[in-house]
């Protein structure tokens, strides 16, 4: 048998027009090729750090035609308060007959995590296992709180939310932010590099509906953030927090965020729960008067090059593909 041939995915409308039709085929829960088109346009046209790597992947290829992908989307993260370029990795998949010949795809993939950033927030148990065995930090629990909203809240209140400051407002239009008042938060590590052009982006998600409530001052320069889903909870209509974000050096000005859709739920719609979420070491919501809490299983996986692992680093629920 032929052997299969791996090389770099140079991204042009021919090569998508020869890649979709194979990602629809072997997609476990299909997705139409339109659906697929849209996707690969926000990883790679639409994307605001599409300019930093040029780096789109890897094809595998037997006989000509392909068997295997392995995506990468441009990304960038702040380390120590200065941006660094960085990778997401998506759709990792091998036609199973030639799965053995995958191995030439893994290795590049190994060279690459060794030197740059690079996230997996949805790899199937066999990749995260995979992965955990070449180093990767891979966090698999988080801690959701629960907040009742409106008049549910008035009932079970224990103690009051704060307010926001003066001169600031809520916006639920992320093209009204005008700047950021800085682009990570204020602590050393490592964490998602924020600009004005990657909320929009990420509120234009084609995969999970992505709503975005942050607070601006006047001149429109933003100093928190939230993104939510909508979910069902035990069939209670909810939202589910996906990001929180604060250039703040406390949690309080996010606890107002919070405090303002508690008090208001309209600003969000008719929903009567919302759920925060916070990784291990994220203090974010450690005193929020919760109605009740529990631990939920995720997966989110990190590559950190050798030079960086000392370093803590902030993660949210709206990282790597999750969502794109």
């Amino acid at each position: 048998m032929p052997a299969c041939q791996i090389e770099e995915y140079h991204d042009t409308p021919q090569a998508r027009d020869e890649l979709i039709p194979w990602l629809v085929a072997t997609d476990p829960q299909p997705l139409s090729a339109e659906i697929w088109q849209r996707r690969l346009s926000h990883w790679w046209d639409q994307n605001p750090f599409a300019t930093l790597r040029s780096e789109r992947g890897w094809l595998l290829r037997h006989e000509g035609e392909i068997c295997g992908f392995l995506g990468l989307i441009p990304s960038c993260y702040a380390v120590n308060g200065r941006p660094v370029p960085a990778f997401i990795a998506s759709t990792w998949r091998v036609d199973e007959a030639h799965r053995n010949a995958s191995l030439p795809m893994l290795m590049k993939f190994r060279r690459l995590s060794a030197e740059t950033i690079i996230a997996d927030t949805t790899p199937t148990p066999k990749v995260q296992a995979l992965l955990q065995c070449n180093g990767w930090s891979c966090l698999t629990d988080i801690q959701r709180r629960f907040v009742p909203l409106g008049v549910v809240q008035r009932i079970l209140q224990r103690r009051s939310w704060p307010v926001l400051q003066p001169g600031l407002r809520i916006t639920r239009d992320p093209s009204e932010v005008q700047s950021i008042a800085a682009s990570c938060m204020p602590s050393a590590g490592i964490e998602k590099w924020i600009t004005p052009e990657y909320l929009r982006w990420l509120a234009a998600s084609p995969m999970r509906r992505h709503e975005f409530i942050g607070v601006i001052n006047t001149s429109g320069c933003l100093s928190s953030y939230l993104f939510l889903t909508p979910k069902r909870i035990r069939g209670i209509p909810a939202w589910m927090e996906i990001d929180h974000f604060s250039v703040s050096c406390n949690s309080e000005e996010l606890h107002a965020l919070v405090g303002e859709i508690v008090r208001n739920p309209s600003l969000l719609g008719s929903e009567r729960l919302l759920s925060l979420a916070a990784f291990p070491g994220d203090l974010s919501w450690d005193s929020t008067p919760a109605l009740h809490q529990r631990t939920e299983h995720v997966c989110h996986c990190f590559a950190i090059p050798a030079a960086l692992q000392a370093l803590s680093k902030h993660t949210v629920l709206a990282e790597g593909d999750w969502g794109l």
